[in-house]
């Protein structure tokens, strides 16, 4: 009676084991991570999303803007020492004028760089709200991330970029992404953290902090306009003025 009582315990451990793995299959993960963050319907409506706050290096606070037009274009300003740069990335194009770090001219962006920033001119893409854009996803484990348990994933998107992303265990929200990336300079390790998730007017959640740990500090997020009409002009490159080249 005795074995059978523990054959029975047994059988229900592993029922309950294969259960739990199940339920964390790469899949699965991804689309409580979709609908935490607000669910496919809500995303599909957002057309467009402009954040404005500020960037944090080296104790120093740069202006910061980052607008998207869904599979238009995607630009970031960065003001800083007096000076105003950019970058734009289009499906075709990608430019950069970065004055304070001692670009002098409008600079095309390299090819391979472009490629990596691809799927950043969607917002559903950038916020992993869509998993039309992966090609493959593999369940590889759990990792902690700041103190936060976390569901660890490895993705590989039509481009054949690979990245690994983790997932809070008990939101589901989106806290850290890791991605080898090709410059002109060789591959780079790149990494990005997301924190402070606060839900929109629109339904959608977003992380209001993102922080990478390769120097460039802080982005934290001050407001957000979504929706709101953009001009396509701003998706193309302007000559330097003379005060952006103080």
């Amino acid at each position: 009676m005795k074995a059978i009582k523990l054959s029975i315990l047994s059988g229900l451990m592993l029922t309950a084991s294969l259960t739990t793995v199940k339920a964390q299959t790469a899949d699965e993960i991804i689309q409580k991570h979709i609908d935490a963050i607000g669910g496919t319907e809500k995303w599909n409506k957002i057309t467009s999303m402009k954040k404005i706050g500020s960037m944090s290096i080296q104790g120093m606070d740069i202006g910061y803007t980052s607008t998207v037009v869904n599979d238009k274009g995607m630009r970031t300003d960065i003001s800083a020492m007096g000076m105003n740069g950019y970058v734009i990335v289009t499906p075709k194009e990608g430019w950069m004028y970065m004055p304070m770090q001692g670009m002098d001219k409008v600079t095309p962006m390299p090819p391979e760089q472009l490629k990596v920033l691809a799927d950043k001119m969607n917002t559903k893409a950038a916020m992993l709200a869509d998993k039309s854009g992966i090609t493959k996803s593999e369940y590889v484990g759990k990792d902690t991330i700041t103190n936060i348990p976390c569901f660890k994933v490895k993705m590989t998107d039509k481009d054949g970029n690979v990245q690994t992303n983790f997932f809070d265990v008990s939101t589901y929200y989106l806290v850290r992404t890791e991605a080898t990336v090709k410059t002109p300079d060789g591959e780079q390790e790149m990494a990005m953290s997301f924190s402070d998730f606060r839900k929109q007017p629109e339904g959608i959640v977003i992380p209001m902090t993102m922080t990478s740990p390769m120097g460039v500090g802080d982005i934290t997020v001050k407001s957000v306009e979504i929706n709101k009409p953009v001009s396509d002009d701003i998706f193309k490159p302007s000559a330097p003025s003379a005060s952006d080249k103080k």
